[in-house]
């Protein structure tokens, strides 16, 4: 599915969120990094076998020539689905991409109307599924390993438009913590981080001189994305050297519970406390609300059609999204406490409520 689909066209990626927020350096620096995933994951491939998307690469041009080696492919695989990714070779042309078309209905019916140059763009050419079992997103950095896995699309964390439960993580080298009981997602993440285990001197010195990654106990020292298909084939989607040292640790889980003064709970995107006014924002109701400087934001989830208000938000809560979703990574960039994942805020909370939001326990006590 094209990114401006329907669906996908408030969610951009986190570069263009950056972007929307003001942060260009910071955009084009995470573009850069974007743009360089498929070459990481293809040293880690060949290092220590890394699994992954793993793509074929083509010049643009032989796509737009379409030459015999193109034509070849496309009668004898025409008809599988993929992922085609056009990756610029020049800095500050966007990565433009599209999925869950066959390779023939990819070429013909969206490669072939970009506006391109294609002597400008590489075609990485990867294998689809539209029936991913599992979905994660987690950090390694010195303290500990952290994260979010959920059944289904990857969508559901990267862009908080969760749909499925989602099960959050914490393992600090010795005790794994849950933010519930899966026994079958404790099972799958241990599986997936075991792949970034890598116990080997040489190999890790041969990883930091390339990449300019370190180690936490053996484990490769990053944010990743990771995607499971049928059949428990494991893929790496992602590894994102700038991302890691951005987010911080999340404390040790405590269980909390409401009372007559705490009225919705839920998971810390970012620390913080506010006290103010609750505003129930819909997405289709943006233009016409009467929002204020310092009023509490509460919505379904955001996207950036918020972007105006969550900047003039003293805090945001919502019901859904994970706390590495990109909104939430947005959120710490613009220090705006956040509480995310609460099920029920929209519901509990009423436009005008006087709430104080306690972004370090994680909850919405009526004031």
């Amino acid at each position: 599915m094209a990114d401006k689909s329907v669906i996908t066209q408030y969610q951009p990626s986190i570069t263009e969120w950056f972007a929307a927020i003001g942060e260009e350096k910071e955009s084009e620096a995470f573009r850069k990094e974007d743009n360089g995933k498929v070459d990481r994951l293809e040293f880690l491939y060949q290092t220590i076998g890394l699994p992954y998307e793993r793509p074929e690469k083509w010049e643009a041009s032989e796509l737009t020539d379409k030459t015999q080696a193109w034509t070849k492919l496309l009668t004898e695989r025409g008809d599988e689905l993929c992922a085609i990714r056009l990756v610029p070779k020049k800095e500050g042309l966007p990565k433009i991409r599209n999925r869950g078309q066959s390779i023939s209905e990819c070429y013909n019916n969206w490669y072939l109307k970009q506006d391109i140059n294609p002597d400008d763009y590489y075609a990485f050419v990867c294998p689809h599924t539209p029936d991913l079992v599992w979905s994660a997103i987690f950090v390694v950095n010195q303290e500990a390993i952290f994260g979010e896995i959920i059944r289904g699309m990857a969508a559901q964390l990267t862009h908080g438009d969760t749909t499925e439960k989602l099960i959050q993580f914490r393992y600090d080298f010795q005790d794994w913590q849950w933010s519930g009981s899966d026994p079958e997602a404790e099972q799958q993440i241990k599986k997936i981080i075991e792949l970034i285990k890598v116990t080997d001197p040489a190999k890790q010195k041969a990883i930091a001189d390339e990449l300019g990654i370190g180690f936490s106990h053996d484990y490769l020292a990053s944010y990743f994305e990771i995607t499971v298909w049928p059949g428990d084939k494991i893929h790496y989607i992602d590894i994102n050297r700038f991302l890691g040292p951005r987010i911080p640790t999340p404390p040790p889980f405590v269980k909390l519970e409401a009372d007559d003064s705490v009225l919705v709970i839920g998971q810390v995107a970012k620390t913080g406390k506010a006290t103010g006014r609750v505003v129930i924002v819909k997405a289709e109701e943006i233009s016409d609300v009467d929002f204020h400087k310092g009023d509490i934001l509460v919505c379904d989830n955001t996207d950036v059609r918020f972007i105006q208000l969550m900047k003039k938000a003293g805090a945001i809560v919502t019901d859904r999204g994970g706390i590495l979703s990109h909104a939430a990574i947005t959120f710490r960039e613009m220090d705006k406490p956040c509480i995310i994942g609460t099920n029920n805020g929209t519901q509990v909370l009423k436009s005008g409520d006087q709430v104080e939001v306690d972004a370090i326990k994680g909850i919405v006590r009526k004031i």
